[in-house]
């Protein structure tokens, strides 16, 4: 173990512990980087990879961290806080494939790792500018020697382009080298690399074409070893398009599991009688059943699951909603000689936002305005309707889900295409699904609840022979003018429809602003309910609301955020809800999670984009999780349009 930090403003000591590590792998199987602190994120692997630092990445993998094989060496990114030096630790100590282990840390965790009983520190390396540092760079120096250390001070930082290549775990070369090759030896122990010699200055003619000859030997060899990689490259492609669809369709089966399952996930663990819920699934069953239809996938394509590394981006969230699947492999083509090669696939749901889904309907028999639930477009009335049907379901135990919903002729004319029976499907131009009223729902566990209790909401079951299929029949009617003004009321304000637009809102919203919610979430295609919990937390719904910061109004929009969204006045609530509306559309469709928008909105995109999470920031931690927990307490459902789909 050797431990790389920066004096006080000293910058390039991660390069410096990648450049380390490349020397060390020159005479061991494979070296370990591993990064802490500092918000530092987990490298992607390359393709190009030594064998030694693959099987790395694998024990490293199974071991539980994140792990990325990178030329010569394996990064891990072991996370902040003493924890992640606990982290590291366990998967050194159980590796058999890392040989030697740079670790990189920032400087307030100098000394626990020093003082950590889990990592065999042998060596330091302290990067440091002169004159500034000489006084903190002596007092280490000092005390590392104390502890029996072998210490180096780094004056000057290795160039750009040559800290690139030690961070792709390839040889930085030139002088910078050269002096780490030394340190290396010094630092380890190991073979000091002697100074070539000079050619002789005296010898014949004779003597020196004899010389020529092993060069120019060497100038065909070169040739033939270049020739012979094109031909492993080449059989390597074809290997690799292989070793992709097996990716693919490994993600594909793991997001449709958890697509599936995302129900059993999100309902409530406990029945209102405090006994133990059938329907729910903890989070960990449900990660596990998606492993093992990525594993399932692989074995049914001829892959082995032995190769398949399955790993869930957003496991924090709830529901965790990605999948992201690496198929590793060493691929053998026709010419001797092996190409380690590998594939990743990632499946998400799809983010609602902006521009996706269409808010005026067109094409069937109803042209008002359409607002959406799981995904699926409905009459504004409906919705209200379903949302209250759907809370008394979750106190049931049942979590609801739209299936489908409004269609126009077109699209319903494609599905009688694939189903020409019309005692399944209508066909176009009779359905009723085209007025915006019918919605097919589900999972096939709520057919029982739904039998007994739609006809309380407003909703009525069509056939007895599908027990999914529900109207609306409490509001106008269907494919009619009134329907028509009545969906444009609900979301206009003017409506006064028995149950109300106000009971998709929760209680806490005040009167005043209940038409201007429901207005611009439909609008911009954003939960009402959701952009009613921010208001409440960000402002307790006061239009004059001023932060110590400066964000100002209902919203709290920064004056420069808030000229960026057409807002001239912050201070006007129904513009500002708009905004606050159109802002929150962009960032759900950019992060695919109620909980990274909530905090991009708080804390900007910057911070989340920059570790995939929410930031470790008390005051959006905070903001966060009060939204959720208002959320929950309304009984709001939050769960988006899940399409499964390949993202990379």
């Amino acid at each position: 173990m050797v431990l790389a930090t920066a004096a006080s403003g000293a910058r390039g000591s991660d390069a410096l512990a990648a450049a380390l590590a490349t020397c060390a792998a020159d005479e061991r199987r494979a070296a370990l980087l591993v990064e802490v602190g500092g918000g530092s994120r987990p490298r992607r692997p390359t393709l190009l990879a030594s064998p030694a630092a693959r099987r790395c990445e694998a024990e490293l993998r199974d071991a539980g961290v994140a792990a990325a094989a990178r030329g010569m060496i394996c990064h891990v990114a072991a996370g902040e806080g003493v924890d992640g030096l606990d982290r590291a630790a366990q998967a050194i100590a159980g590796s058999r494939d890392c040989a030697v282990c740079v670790l990189h840390v920032e400087a307030p965790l100098w000394l626990p790792a020093l003082d950590h009983p889990g990592l065999a520190v042998k060596a330091a390396v302290i990067r440091a500018e002169l004159p500034r540092d000489r006084s903190l760079a002596a007092l280490a120096v000092r005390d590392l020697r104390a502890r029996g250390l072998a210490v180096r001070v780094a004056l000057h930082p290795i160039g750009w382009a040559a800290g690139r290549r030690a961070f792709a775990g390839v040889r930085i070369g030139g002088a910078d080298q050269t002096r780490l090759r030394r340190w290396t030896a010094t630092l380890l122990g190991g073979t000091v690399p002697r100074p070539a010699r000079r050619a002789e200055s005296t010898g014949s003619l004779r003597a020196a074409s004899g010389q020529a000859l092993p060069a120019v030997m060497g100038g065909v060899a070169i040739l033939l070893i270049a020739a012979l990689a094109m031909v492993s490259i080449a059989g390597a492609l074809t290997g690799k398009g292989r070793l992709q669809r097996s990716a693919d369709l490994a993600a594909l089966s793991a997001a449709r599991s958890m697509r599936d399952d995302m129900p059993r996930v999100t309902v409530p663990p406990r029945l209102p009688n405090g006994a133990p819920n059938p329907a729910h699934i903890d989070r960990a069953i449900y990660l596990a059943r998606a492993r093992d239809a990525a594993l399932a996938a692989a074995r049914a394509n001829d892959t082995d699951p032995r190769r398949l590394r399955v790993e869930f981006p957003d496991a924090a969230a709830f529901p965790p909603l990605r999948v992201r699947v690496t198929v590793l492999a060493d691929l053998r083509p026709p010419s001797r000689g092996e190409v380690a090669a590998w594939a990743v696939a990632e499946a998400s749901p799809a983010a609602g936002g902006e521009g996706e889904m269409p808010t005026q309907a067109s094409g069937g028999g109803y042209s008002g305005p359409l607002v959406y639930r799981n995904g699926e477009g409905m009459r504004p009335d409906v919705a209200a309707a379903f949302d209250r049907m759907a809370v008394a379901a979750r106190r049931s135990g049942i979590s609801l889900i739209v299936v489908s919903g409004f269609r126009s002729d077109a699209e319903q004319a494609q599905l009688f295409a694939q189903h020409p029976d019309p005692t399944w499907v209508a066909p176009p131009g009779h359905s009723l699904h085209r007025c915006a009223t019918e919605l097919d729902l589900g999972p096939a566990t709520a057919y029982g609840w739904l039998y007994t209790n739609a006809r309380r909401f407003g909703f009525l079951q069509r056939y007895l022979w599908e027990p999914w299929h529900f109207g609306y029949i409490a509001g106008p009617p269907r494919c009619s003018a009134a329907g028509d003004r009545g969906g444009s009321e609900m979301v206009g304000g003017g409506g006064e429809l028995e149950g109300g637009p106000s009971q998709s809102l929760p209680s806490f919203v005040p009167d005043r602003f209940r038409d201007p919610l429901l207005r611009s979430a439909a609008r911009w295609n954003v939960s009402a309910a959701l952009l009613a919990a921010q208001l409440m937390a960000e402002s307790g719904f006061d239009p004059y609301a001023v932060s110590p910061a400066g964000a100002q109004g209902i919203a709290q929009f920064m004056p420069g955020t808030a000229a960026s969204y057409g807002l001239r006045d912050p201070f006007d609530p129904e513009a500002a809800i708009d905004a606050q509306a159109q802002m929150m559309s962009g960032l759900l469709r950019h992060f695919g999670s109620v909980r990274l928008a909530l905090a991009a909105y708080n804390a900007g995109s910057g911070a989340v984009d920059g570790c995939d999470c929410v930031p470790p920031y008390p005051e959006t931690v905070a903001y966060v999780t009060r939204i959720l927990a208002l959320l929950d307490g309304s009984g709001a459902l939050l769960t988006p349009p899940f399409e499964v789909r390949l993202v990379a």
